[in-house]
């Protein structure tokens, strides 16, 4: 039995609360991207991420590695990662909204990388702009032909109302009208629910005083993009490769692995706590209570009332070891992160060189995540800069968003301490300006580093002088 029959066999187990297609296809005309199978496999993704993985049993407690895959992978993408909006007072409004933003832009990442895609959806409160992500919360069901999500149902949290609760599903996309005109529509729709978040009868939304001011349906003229982001993670598909719904960093053969892993965890375990050293004796040859039970065990073993035997049994750790490390290791090579992550680095001997090439390995990975990231929040401060004029929060003005990625990955301490030494003599000597050395070891553009340089933020760069 395959791991995803397996998961479907277990009835009651732990899932995304995703909203049903059934309600999604009546309620709005629209169909779920993602397939059953796909569905079902996020449900398992999910599953593995909350340490509820469907092989865990009393025996075989989870280790953890999904969780510990997207917190490894988003850490280093977003280490040195830093996004600046500039051009106008319209931007300089639109950078604080995603400075404010940004505080949750690792948790949404490895929330992103772990379960196949996260959405985020910024919203107007008290004249700012806040920005809520969204995971099983989202449903995508529609793409454009690059692969970016333009139409979806974002379900929010239950709400409760006296001794009631009620959950709102809010439905984006862009719709062809009577005249041949394309516009983005949005539409929201309150019901009935549970603490748990079920979907049941239909009320006016108005009856809802948290939503008692949100429109039923806005149709909105004008926008090329739509007003959320949405990011996948830049994995193959090989579940359905035709469908353009993101897996998960573990999806496929690496899942399997990681239950490899927990299983093999409780088997070298098994083997420390069934390789205890153990007295034998019969009980009439001390008092009980003056016996250790973890290191003696008593009964009527034989007819000698004196019997006693000691026993030491042969450890197999060392296999059993070295066979956790080795399932590690590819769980490393699969997802992209280099050998000794997670694995011991002392269990595999490489010499300079494959060490140059593991780390580079997870440097592509890491960058490939940086761009795909990078996507997104362009299209965040899209759907921001659009959401200033819908309520009005700036005056209109141009923008422009820059993304500045480091390679820390691949960096080395004591090399990157004497590159900096050597760039501090530089200036010292007149050789390079301050305000290059500031951009360059602060990750920041020009305007944040004359900022940071008092003396120089009102001066510009004088042209040379002509050599004749």
């Amino acid at each position: 039995m395959g791991l995803i029959d397996w998961f479907r066999s277990l009835v009651g187990r732990l899932r995304r609360k995703d909203t049903p297609s059934g309600v999604i296809e009546k309620e709005f005309g629209a169909h779920p991207a993602a397939s059953r199978d796909m569905a079902d496999n996020a449900a398992l993704w999910y599953a593995m991420y909350t340490n509820h993985p469907p092989w865990a049993t009393c025996d075989v407690r989870p280790l953890g590695l999904p969780g510990a895959i997207g917190r490894e992978l988003s850490r280093h993408a977003l280490t040195e990662f830093c996004i600046t909006v500039s051009g106008s007072a319209r931007a300089e409004y639109i950078d604080r909204q995603v400075q404010r933003a940004a505080r949750s832009f690792r948790e949404d990442l490895e929330l992103g990388l772990c379960l196949g895609g996260v959405a985020l959806k910024p919203y107007p409160q008290d004249g700012q702009l806040l920005v809520e992500s969204y995971t099983g919360g989202f449903t995508p069901t529609r793409f454009d032909g690059t692969g970016r999500a333009v139409g979806g149902v974002f379900r929010s949290e239950p709400v409760r109302q006296g001794n009631e609760w009620y959950i709102k599903l809010e439905y984006h996309d862009f719709l062809l009208q009577e005249d041949g005109t394309t516009a983005y529509v949005v539409e929201n729709k309150a019901y009935r629910s549970s603490r748990e978040g079920l979907v049941g009868a239909q009320v006016p939304l108005e009856s809802v005083e948290a939503w008692a001011d949100l429109s039923e349906r806005e149709v909105i003229e004008g926008l090329t993009g739509p007003l959320f982001a949405y990011f996948k993670p830049p994995v193959s598909n090989d579940i359905e490769p035709s469908s353009p719904v993101g897996v998960s960093v573990y999806a496929g053969a690496t899942a399997e692995l990681i239950r490899q892993a927990d299983e093999q965890w409780q088997q070298l375990r098994r083997e420390y706590r069934t390789g205890k050293r153990r007295m034998l004796f019969n009980g009439s040859v001390m008092d009980h209570d003056q016996v250790d039970d973890e290191f003696f065990e008593y009964g009527d073993f034989t007819g000698d009332a004196n019997f006693f035997q000691f026993i030491n049994p042969e450890l197999r750790d060392d296999q059993f070891y070295n066979g956790f490390q080795r399932i590690l290791q590819r769980i490393e090579f699969n997802v992209g992160l280099a050998f000794g992550t997670f694995s011991d680095p002392q269990a595999v001997e490489k010499t300079a060189t494959e060490q140059i090439m593991t780390k580079h390995r997870q440097y592509v990975t890491e960058d490939a995540i940086q761009k795909a990231f990078q996507v997104a929040l362009e299209d965040l401060v899209y759907a921001l800069d659009a959401l200033c004029d819908l309520a009005r929060l700036a005056p209109a003005g141009a923008y422009q968003v820059d993304c500045i990625c480091g390679d820390g990955v691949l960096d080395d301490p004591e090399t990157r301490r004497q590159d900096m030494a050597l760039d501090m003599q530089r200036v010292a000597a007149g050789l390079m300006r301050p305000v290059d050395f500031v951009m360059k070891w602060d990750k920041v553009d020009e305007k944040t580093a004359r900022k940071l340089l008092p003396d120089m933020e009102d001066l510009t760069d004088e042209p040379e002088e002509e050599i004749e």
